[in-house]
């Protein structure tokens, strides 16, 4: 189910193995410190609302990183360009929006850290253009597949889906273009990334040998006959004489004396009960067994009900689970996990070295944090104290 400022994006689902890697605001990744030139520096100081030639104070030393929250103070600078993709700028206020629009499917803490946002941001660009660049497309009908294939394995009514995705305040078609976006991610992943992962058997056999969740504990085969009798009281000596006779049939044929005596579970089956762990069984069952050898035959105890008389069949020492039975269990492991490894590869290193990317939301920062902390100065000429901003927002429109 889907809650409010939850992640409505299906993780888990069959079809994306790859859905941690490719949920892009779960990772936080440093700012990418590009070379900037003249034209970017000049749209920040437009940005800024500064006139030319006027004194400015001097900025921060950029190691200090100021804060990214003074962005979101005022609205001043949402002009400012945070960020360029190959000469094509995000400003501030595009920023925001998408912090707005996709709050629903970004985790709290990246909606509150514009470091973060603005990373989420370029991928989902990045990713946007890869989708036009390879032809990928995902018409309605197989997104419309996709979701059924989600709620099917969610165990979930279309119905209830609706109401969880209205409480996080999205609409039904912002949720269909986000699942849209998904389904061309799973296609870009089959494309590019899918055909270079593989995992060899003497990797997996590694694996095995290696991961203690395969080792297995000390098991015990067990077989009991039980016996109804009184433990006190008038027939409790009888029934404990009748016990002792049956324990010595039982040491010569333990089977026959099960399937003739017992009135417990499976004494059609010669008493066998199966294999357990020590220190999981019931109280008199561990007594029982307590100091016998493999095939003996225990005297018998008191428990619920009467008496029982507990063989231990067989020991099976500890190691490991057979190889074989974990095998293609293992291997779909090793490939998901190297997937979305090679996954989270192409996104934060290769995708982007395709790509000029300078980010600029620390240094937007530092301008923000000095214009924070300077009382504003009388403007020249009688001007009004909105002129700079005004003239920041109409060049900055210009950029366009």
């Amino acid at each position: 189910m889907i809650e409010a400022g939850s992640n409505p994006l299906p993780h888990g689902a069959s079809d994306v193995p790859f859905a941690e890697a490719a949920a892009s605001a779960s990772r936080r990744l440093p700012a990418t410190q590009g070379r900037r030139g003249l034209v970017l520096a000049a749209l920040l100081l437009v940005a800024s609302g500064s006139a030319v030639g006027a004194t400015e104070p001097p900025p921060r030393a950029a190691a200090e990183h100021p804060s990214t929250a003074v962005l979101a103070r005022t609205s001043r600078f949402d002009n400012g360009v945070v960020a360029v993709i190959d000469g094509d700028p995000i400003t501030l206020r595009e920023l925001k929006l998408y912090g707005i629009t996709g709050a629903p499917f970004l985790p709290p803490d990246v909606r509150s850290d514009y470091r973060a946002l603005l990373d989420s941001m370029i991928e989902h660009r990045l990713l946007k253009a890869e989708f036009e660049k390879n032809g990928i497309h995902a018409p309605d009908a197989m997104v419309e597949r996709y979701i059924a294939s989600v709620l099917e394995e969610n165990n979930q009514s279309r119905a209830s889906l609706e109401v969880d995705i209205a409480k996080t305040g999205l609409t039904w078609k912002d949720y269909f273009e986000r699942m849209r976006e998904e389904v061309q991610r799973i296609q870009l992943v089959n494309l590019l990334i899918r055909s270079r992962v593989n995992v060899s058997e003497e990797e997996v056999h590694r694996a095995w040998e290696s991961d203690p969740q395969y080792l297995e504990s000390e098991k015990l085969v067990v077989a009991a006959i039980f016996i109804p009798a009184p433990l006190v009281g008038e027939g409790a000596a009888a029934a404990r004489e009748q016990a002792l006779e049956v324990q010595k049939e039982a040491r010569r044929n333990f089977e026959a004396a099960a399937r003739k005596y017992s009135k417990g579970p499976a004494a059609s089956e010669g008493g066998h009960l199966g294999e357990f762990q020590r220190g999981t069984m019931a109280p008199h069952f561990e007594k029982a067994l307590q100091g016998l050898d493999e095939g003996a035959v225990s005297m018998p105890v008191e428990g619920a009900g009467g008496y029982y008389i507990v063989k231990l069949v067989d020991i099976k020492s500890s190691g490991r689970r057979p190889f074989d039975e974990v095998k293609e269990q293992l291997t779909e492991q090793l490939y998901e996990k190297r997937l979305s490894d090679r996954y989270k590869k192409w996104v934060t290193e290769d995708l982007r070295k395709d790509h000029r990317i300078d980010n600029m939301v620390d240094s937007l920062a530092v301008i923000a944090a000095g214009a924070d902390s300077t009382p504003t100065p009388a403007q020249p000429g009688g001007a009004a104290p909105g002129a700079a901003d005004k003239a920041a927002g109409e060049a900055g429109a210009t950029k366009r």
